[in-house]
């Protein structure tokens, strides 16, 4: 009864971990973080088979074969562990901690491959092989200082990340993984080698319980705190297509991640298309926007307003836009949302007066109360090109100052940027 309990759980607690490493792999196959997951669970799956393949033995000789290659599959798990937790943590191990591992772990290898079968004895309690360390000295002075060291290691690393990461999820991924390794790498040492050599029990092999529960720990914080943490899409499919303004939702990188029905007067219908697409090559802009841009993404300023000119054929867009920060729920900022809402007053004017683009530029900065001097700068122009836009712009207009502009262009709702 006790050999099929505990074969059932093995093969249970396979399953899962078969099911865990494929979700995360399939979930996004391009990320490194989600392939070493994959290989990690994997390898637990191959620590379990040679748990499994143990208890199928007909002699001790034969237990005692199969545990030591069981020992050196556990071996590498916990390596790829390491490893993993160094990728996760964007760390590197020094160059003399790289060689020790691999030095001790050469000379544990060797230790189960030449003497393995010496340093166990096994017998069946309840139609189960048991174990019973011999040698304690390779166990205590080699064996598990070694195992507490990479534990050390992984946990180190994740403090330290924990300690200086910027987003709050991955703090709390870098926690969760902390307490998993700590409940899985501190139980199993004191169920697997400090109670059997006190011959408090005879046990068998129950390693991969323990570090199942790490490897559960892994994903739970990895789901929890990455995948449904916040999903730009989600909103924009719950909320965008009841706006009827221009709502643009970009990524860090100011890429265009979705776009609502309202945009497509800006993006002649075809607002799909240009998902993925450098949202700065879409918009007319001197260096202002990008500036502005990247002060929000910094999280120097948490929005800003500015008028945008979208390209588009036969005749650009001009917009009065919104431009903010989008935050998750853990208060990590997450995207960018743009709302843009068409100056039609503008078009009117431009098409009415025949102003070109660069001349309606010059008319926004004039209206927003600056001084030739100051629109040459911004423009990176001459002060003079300035003067002959504007002697262009008051013939076309009839009218002869800056006054006169203002009241005409009010006439048409055109507002300086700062009243935005």
């Amino acid at each position: 009864m006790m050999l099929v309990f505990y074969m059932s759980s093995l093969a249970a607690i396979s399953t899962s971990c078969f099911i865990l490493g494929f979700y995360i792999f399939l979930k996004d196959r391009s990320s490194r973080i989600n392939r070493l997951f994959f290989v990690n669970s994997m390898l637990l799956n191959a620590v379990i088979l040679f748990t499994i393949l143990i208890q199928l033995q007909e002699t001790a000789l034969n237990v005692k074969l199969f545990q030591s290659i069981y020992n050196i599959v556990l071996i590498l798990f916990l390596l790829e562990s390491l490893y993993f937790n160094l990728e996760f943590t964007r760390q590197k191990l020094k160059h003399f901690v790289v060689v020790s591992i691999i030095l001790f772990s050469g000379i544990i290898f060797a230790v189960f491959i030449l003497r393995g079968p010496e340093m166990l004895e096994v017998s069946r309690v309840k139609g189960l092989w048991v174990y019973e360390l011999v040698g304690t000295r390779f166990w205590f002075l080699l064996y598990s200082p070694y195992l507490t060291c990479i534990a050390l290691l992984m946990l180190y690393y994740l403090f330290m990340f924990s300690r200086s990461a910027s987003l709050q999820k991955e703090k709390k991924q870098a926690k969760t993984v902390m307490i998993a390794i700590f409940l899985s790498y501190g139980g199993g040492f004191c169920f697997l080698m400090i109670l059997p050599v006190l011959k408090i029990y005879k046990a068998p092999l129950l390693t991969p319980y323990f570090f199942a529960v790490y490897l559960y720990g892994v994903f739970f914080a990895m789901i929890k705190y990455k995948f449904l943490s916040f999903s730009i899409r989600d909103m924009a499919f719950d909320i965008l297509p009841f706006i009827h303004d221009s709502i643009i939702i970009l990524s860090p990188e100011k890429r265009i991640l979705e776009v609502n029905g309202g945009s497509d007067g800006i993006f002649n219908g075809r607002a799909g298309y240009f998902s993925g697409k450098n949202f700065l090559e879409l918009v007319e802009h001197d260096d202002g926007l990008p500036a502005m841009l990247d002060e929000l993404i910094s999280g120097r300023i948490d929005s800003f307003s500015a008028r945008i000119i979208y390209r588009k054929e036969p005749e650009n867009v001009i917009t009065d836009s919104y431009i903010s920060r989008v935050s998750d729920r853990f208060g990590d900022f997450a995207a960018i949302l743009v709302v843009s809402r068409e100056n039609k007053g503008v078009s009117q004017f431009r098409k009415y007066f025949k102003i070109t683009g660069r001349e309606m530029e010059i008319i926004f900065l004039i209206l927003s109360g600056l001084t030739n001097k100051s629109v040459s700068a911004q423009l990176k122009i001459t002060e003079r090109t300035v003067e002959t836009h504007l002697t262009n712009i008051y013939g076309k207009l009839g009218i002869g100052n800056k006054i006169e502009l203002a009241k005409i262009s009010g006439d048409f709702s055109i507002r300086p940027l700062k009243e935005l």
